[in-house]
């Protein structure tokens, strides 16, 4: 079956906002079997929330919308939708005394623009929202399955549950077969070279390759007839193929990150690690105790982006920055081996380099970065890294979590 996704904030289309809710509901429909054609993402305005509407409905079996239930005067997708399908508003009493007994509950007054979350177009049936205010709204207009979302993320991710069921209530599903990879260090022109001739021979399975700073998700979904050992051996047999091409790139075949995996591996090799930072701020630190349950491993961490804070935090020789510069192997392995001591930590990690826009020279370019490794031994790898400053960053920061992973292969 087709689907469409419509977005409706103009915050989308600025710089404050990056819209993510297209890619977790594009992943819930694919595991049974619909196939996301398009995605819009529109203005807060009746012209463009229409027109995307018309056109997602003339070919496509299910459409969702987020955004734009909230109470204030610029949400206005149920009017839109209501006045697109020929359909006048109506006040649900269910949904109102939820609204009121919701805000009892917080103590908080419910204004009169709150009522507007209230009213539902005719023939709608709701939907709870157990994290807002805004409940979901969904339609049946000829073939195609409508859906309303609020557009709040927290709000979203519960309801899609909701929507997989409506949708198994009138169509039905067929469950997907698929498979993923995790890859970390490698670029995606690299691992498409590496695989492109394994993957193509495949002509049942589709290969997705998304890449984002430092990591690569490779995705085979099986595109065959619906036989689940046919679409299961020939799943398997090509992730065996890859895997022994991309070999310890790999980090992960599940839905998890690199932290989470290297958090695994230092609880379960009892060992810990601490942190200097200098050109990635901190990140490194929080990719770390993003995880649940990192001070197990986590010793803490030290951000020193001037010389005066590496020497006095992390035992930076001062004649080592006078000789070689903030940005150096030699500081690079003094900042790992200096953190580590003063942690009592197994595993020092650290990052200093030239993140830009700014700061780069012949000899030392914006996106040159040095990574230090204190257990054992002491190891520095150099990289240059391209792209924007965060992405700059991002890379740096995965990259010393990758080099973690395989030391403590």
């Amino acid at each position: 079956m087709r689907a469409e996704i419509i977005a409706v904030g103009s915050e989308l289309l600025s710089q404050a906002r990056l819209e993510t809710n297209s890619v977790f509901i594009t992943q819930k429909l694919k595991e049974s079997g619909l196939k996301v054609m398009r995605k819009f993402v529109v203005e807060d305005r009746e012209e463009e929330i229409r027109e995307a509407l018309e056109s997602a409905m003339r070919g496509s079996e299910v459409v969702i919308l987020t955004g734009g239930l909230g109470p204030t005067h610029d949400d206005i997708t149920r009017e839109v939708v209501s006045k697109a399908l020929g359909r006048e508003l109506a006040l649900d009493t269910k949904i109102l005394e939820g609204l009121k007994s919701r805000y009892q509950r917080v103590g908080l007054k419910m204004t009169d623009n709150n009522l507007r979350q209230a009213r539902v177009p005719e023939g709608a049936e709701s939907m709870e929202n157990p994290n807002g205010t805004a409940p979901g709204i969904f339609l049946r207009e000829g073939k195609t399955l409508l859906f309303l979302l609020p557009g709040p993320p927290r709000e979203m991710k519960p309801m899609m549950g909701q929507v997989m069921d409506l949708i198994g209530r009138y169509k039905q599903l067929t469950r997907l077969y698929y498979r993923q990879l995790k890859v970390a260090s490698e670029t995606e022109s690299g691992v498409d070279s590496a695989i492109g001739s394994i993957y193509t021979s495949y002509s049942s399975i589709e290969t997705t390759i998304l890449s984002s700073p430092g990591m690569i998700e490779l995705m085979f979904y099986w595109m065959g007839e619906a036989n689940q050992q046919l679409a299961e051996d020939q799943l398997g047999e090509l992730v065996t193929r890859v895997r022994e091409k991309l070999g310890d790139s790999i980090f992960t075949d599940r839905e998890e990150d690199l932290e989470q995996v290297v958090g695994r591996m230092l609880r379960e090799k009892g060992k810990t690690v601490a942190t200097a930072e200098s050109c990635t701020g901190g990140l490194l630190g929080k990719m770390l105790t993003d995880v649940p349950g990192s001070s197990e491993y986590y010793r803490g961490g030290v951000v020193c982006y001037s010389n005066d804070l590496k020497a006095d935090l992390v035992g930076v020789n001062e004649t080592t920055l006078e000789r070689f510069g903030a940005v150096s192997e030699q500081v690079a392995a003094q900042m790992a081996v200096g953190i580590r001591e003063s942690a009592g930590a197994d595993v020092g990690l650290s990052v200093t380099g030239i993140a830009g826009p700014g700061g780069g020279t012949a000899e030392k370019p914006i996106g040159l970065v040095f990574v230090g490794l204190s257990s054992d031994q002491v190891r520095v790898k150099k990289m240059s890294l391209g792209g924007p400053r965060e992405a700059i960053r991002i890379r740096a920061s995965r990259f010393a979590l990758d080099w973690l992973r395989r030391s403590l292969l």
